[in-house]
């Protein structure tokens, strides 16, 4: 019986785990060592709860990495829907996303840990992974013990939101093995602007926004904007986010009424300055706005129609690891082939997010940790019956 030896209890790992009893059964020992106390902690925690799996509109344009090749293949090659009705999962579409019909992270986790130890997988815990050799065969070390594997796959994720660990080891194990790691920095995570306009804290609001460098603009979101104490959140600025990179220098414009265009937005604006409203901007704009900019002095339509139409922030940095969804960077895609193994290191191989892989918001995170885990479980399997044949 060959021991295969999975480093992360997250949602690639776990379902890996499973996938691999299921396909090679008797013939294999799956062991999941996880430094945390429990597992799926970060899974538990997407889609507010919720937990959006996948999206119908699936495709590379909604991702980021060094080698969009190898992706492509993989996400393609899955059907999130099918693969969790097949664990006993039912999910459903809302819009493109789907999610789970419990819509409940809660049942997600209970389905796979359920299917997980009843096909005899075993989970040890605040085992942190420090070190692996090989000879014969890899011998990985936990600073509680030592195990001997005959597979090895990193599954460790990263340290966005720092549910599945904050510390830099699942990167320092990687460079021991003379493994090439992208640094990591937060993406998907809200901005920090100047100014920050905190009499607005807590104010929603829908319309177009554009990252700007150079005053051209990167990338472009169409959705909701949430005004905080240090600067704005909501999904359409954590999209935006993805597309920063460090020591860039970024704007953020905010187009209120996108829905208008410039020229008939100025008219309506000439019309409603000859009636004269004590509060200009009253109807127009949600109160607390329109307080701030009754501050702003603005005398011309032309004026009030670029700051509506184009209010800009200065973006002085993004949040920390600790409220990002995931990270940028990670072990690059040149270390492995289209099966996800190590081109160094044979029968050892790489899943999920300490990959550089990073998706947008919209259940593409997941989609590629349960497919990446799909990928190296047929691998795994191929390589057993061609040893057998």
């Amino acid at each position: 019986m060959k021991r295969i030896i999975i480093i992360g209890a997250g949602a690639s790992g776990v379902y890996l785990s499973v996938l691999l009893k299921k396909k090679l059964n008797e013939k294999v020992s799956v062991i999941v060592l996880e430094q945390n106390s429990s597992s799926l902690k970060k899974l538990l925690a997407t889609g507010n709860g919720r937990c959006n799996l996948s999206n119908k509109n699936m495709s590379i344009d909604y991702y980021q990495s060094d080698n969009q090749e190898i992706v492509q293949e993989i996400i393609d090659s899955f059907d999130m829907k099918d693969a969790m009705a097949d664990l006993g999962l039912l999910c459903q579409y809302q819009s493109n996303l789907l999610y789970p019909r419990s819509e409940q992270a809660l049942s997600v986790k209970r389905v796979l840990m359920s299917e997980a130890e009843r096909l005899g997988v075993l989970f040890l815990y605040e085992q942190e992974v420090y070190r692996i050799t090989r000879e014969h065969c890899y011998q990985v070390y936990t600073q509680k013990q030592s195990f001997s594997a005959d597979y090895v796959v990193f599954a460790m994720g990263s340290e966005a939101g720092k549910l599945s660990g904050v510390n830099q080891s699942r990167y320092d194990l990687l460079k021991k093995l003379g493994l090439d790691v992208i640094p990591s920095y937060p993406s998907l995570v809200q901005m920090k602007t100047q100014p920050v306009l905190k009499q607005l804290k807590g104010v929603r609001v829908k319309g177009t926004f554009s990252l700007l460098e150079n005053g051209y603009p990167i990338h472009v979101e169409k959705g909701e904007l949430l005004f905080t104490d240090y600067g704005v959140s909501g999904i359409a600025i954590m999209q935006l986010s993805a597309f920063c990179q460090p020591h860039h220098q970024y704007e953020i414009s905010i187009d209120f009424f996108d829905d208008i265009d410039e020229r008939k937005f100025n008219e309506f604006i000439e019309l409603r300055m000859n009636k004269e409203y004590n509060h200009f901007y009253d109807g127009l704009i949600n109160s607390k706005i329109s307080s701030y900019l009754e501050t702003l002095d603005l005398h011309s339509s032309q004026d009030i129609v670029q700051v509506l139409k184009d209010m800009r922030f200065k973006v002085i940095g993004l949040r920390s690891y600790e409220t990002a969804q995931v990270m940028k960077g990670g072990l690059s895609l040149h270390e492995v082939d289209h099966c996800l193994e190590m081109k160094k290191y044979p029968h050892m191989y790489a899943i999920g997010e300490i990959l550089n892989v990073t998706g947008m918001c919209g259940g593409y995170n997941l989609h590629f940790a349960f497919s990446s885990a799909n990928t190296v479980a047929n691998a795994i399997k191929g390589d057993f019956y061609d040893k057998d044949s």
